[in-house]
């Protein structure tokens, strides 16, 4: 299998729903490169879990690997629009807070 790495400038932004409802959308935001290989499109994809503790701290798990980040409320509100018909657009989602994961993730050794 071949590997390779996205490079992008400004941290890379996931979009996901926590609950199915408006009000429980949040978005993630990584420090560094997501890598896959060339025949997997990470649109749509199980990246990793993502849990809140008891004091509202955000840990993301991605395979072998356990991220701690920090809630941070968005300067301005951000939604998340579907394509209903040709013409039409339906609000699916306002987001207000982002997940940030800047430092390096922890590997999980198990014992």
């Amino acid at each position: 299998k071949q590997w390779y790495q996205r490079r992008v400038r400004a941290m890379p932004q996931v979009v996901l729903r926590l609950k199915d409802t408006l009000d429980q959308w949040g978005l993630v935001e990584l420090q560094g490169t997501v890598e896959c290989p060339n025949s997997v499109t990470l649109q749509g994809a199980h990246i990793g879990d993502l849990h809140l503790d008891a004091r509202g701290t955000p840990h993301l798990v991605i395979g072998h690997h356990h991220l701690t980040g920090k809630v941070q409320k968005l300067d301005k509100p951000f939604g998340v629009m579907e394509k209903v018909g040709d013409k039409e657009w339906r609000v699916s989602a306002i987001l207000e807070e982002k997940y940030i994961f800047k430092t390096r993730p922890k590997p999980i050794i198990e014992t």
